[in-house]
């Protein structure tokens, strides 16, 4: 599968920007993957690392780091810029279960 293919996936895509060897990004990814694994028909993880994909920054508009995406069909549904939680997560897991399924 192309990375275009998984970006245009039925299904909700995490899209976790981050700059490499930030230790706090570590705890965002655990977070991330925490919700995937409880979510497994609704939502796929893909780790871009800020550098590897520019087209993907300019695509989304990306400009922070870390950032995280929530896309549907390649389109976005949800953006949350700064490290990630548990709690930014649980308030928004319906929507995005809701706007995956």
């Amino acid at each position: 599968m192309t990375l275009e293919e998984f970006l245009q996936s039925d299904g909700c895509v995490l899209m976790l920007v981050f700059q490499q060897y930030n230790p706090q990004v570590s705890q965002s990814e655990r977070v991330l993957e925490s919700f995937v694994s409880q979510h497994p028909r609704e939502a796929r993880l893909l780790r871009v690392a800020c550098g590897r994909e520019d087209e993907l920054f300019k695509r989304y508009k990306i400009q922070s780091n870390p950032t995280v995406l929530g896309l549907r069909k390649g389109r976005e549904i949800w953006r949350h810029e700064g490290l990630t939680d548990a709690a930014t997560l649980d308030q928004l897991a319906s929507q995005l279960t809701g706007n995956c399924a």
